[in-house]
């Protein structure tokens, strides 16, 4: 079981190294583009972080074991809105939030974390509401690609020779993300049999906590990348909520009866939510303090999580 639990790491930290060199090869043909270049990054950087969570998503739909998927982006989403973003401004000292975030982008990044668990209400997110949650991430993406502005009308062309190596390097980092998401599910699937836990328990609080392992180095790295975390985060969180769990649930529905967890995800979310709504609304950034209690929130959560298991 230590070998287990040994090689999962390993492939979180595959997963990890792969998934941080899709963002940077999206990075730069995003920088490509002529188009506004921070709305685009972090449009396009957020659906990157969310890449581990759709490869093991799909890998464990595949396995007939949605209910870990659902797991996974639960927690990932709310590791993310408190975790990665507490994390971020306790070591950068405060986190600033640009554009309209606080008009509009927290309202529409609310209803659709929330839409899951509406759907759940009844213990299952079928196919159909799959196919849902698609067309909504579809009238998102649309909604969002609206708002740039060409700022140059001059298209930087690519090398003949960038284009195959870097379409080479972006095809090994998916390849190498896929054979590892579907590794790290049968190695969880033991662990769950192992610790007598359910697959949905072990994707929403070990798998979501190494999937969001891009998001923390993210979070981690210079002052200058921390004004796009959280754009890229509120892409990645949509991401996960939308188009992540709409394959998932069209590939196999999710079945979830088990209310109590579900139930103190929920409160959490909105907890979490409020809690980075109030402390943004005046000053337009996060201060280290705060991102302390964002990073008890998670931990409550996360012992509360393991009280019910």
């Amino acid at each position: 079981m230590v070998w287990n639990i040994i090689a999962g790491f390993s492939l979180l930290l595959v997963m990890v190294f792969a998934s941080g060199v899709i963002v940077d090869v999206v990075e730069k043909l995003a920088f490509r583009l002529p188009v506004k270049k921070q709305t685009l990054s972090s449009l396009l950087l957020g659906i990157s972080l969310a890449l581990p969570e759709l490869f093991v998503g799909l890998a464990a739909a595949l396995d007939g074991k949605s209910q870990m998927a659902l797991g996974v982006v639960i927690g990932a989403n709310m590791a993310n809105l408190s975790l990665v973003v507490g994390g971020a401004a306790f070591v950068n000292r405060s986190i600033p939030v640009v554009g309209e975030y606080l008009a509009r982008d927290l309202w529409i990044v609310v209803g659709l974390v929330l839409l899951p668990f509406f759907m759940l209400t009844d213990g299952v997110i079928s196919a159909n509401e799959g196919l849902l949650l698609l067309v909504v991430y579809f009238v998102y993406a649309v909604f969002v690609s609206d708002e740039k502005v060409i700022m140059n009308q001059k298209k930087q062309r690519l090398v003949k020779g960038e284009q195959w190596l870097w379409g080479a390097i972006l095809l090994l980092g998916l390849l190498i993300m896929a054979s590892s998401a579907w590794l790290l599910v049968q190695l969880t699937i033991r662990v769950a049999a192992f610790w007598g836990v359910s697959w949905f328990w072990m994707g929403l609080i070990l798998v979501a906590f190494g999937t969001t392992l891009p998001e923390l180095l993210l979070a981690f790295q210079k002052k200058r990348r921390v004004t796009l975390l959280l754009p890229s985060l509120l892409g990645s969180v949509v991401m996960n909520s939308t188009l992540v769990l709409g394959i998932v649930a069209i590939f196999q529905p999710m079945i979830l009866y088990e209310s109590i967890q579900r139930g103190i995800s929920g409160v959490f979310l909105v907890v979490i939510l409020g809690l980075f709504w109030l402390f943004t609304k005046s000053k337009r950034k996060l201060e280290r303090w705060e991102g302390v209690v964002m990073i008890g929130v998670y931990l409550m959560f996360i012992g509360l999580q393991f009280l019910f298991a």
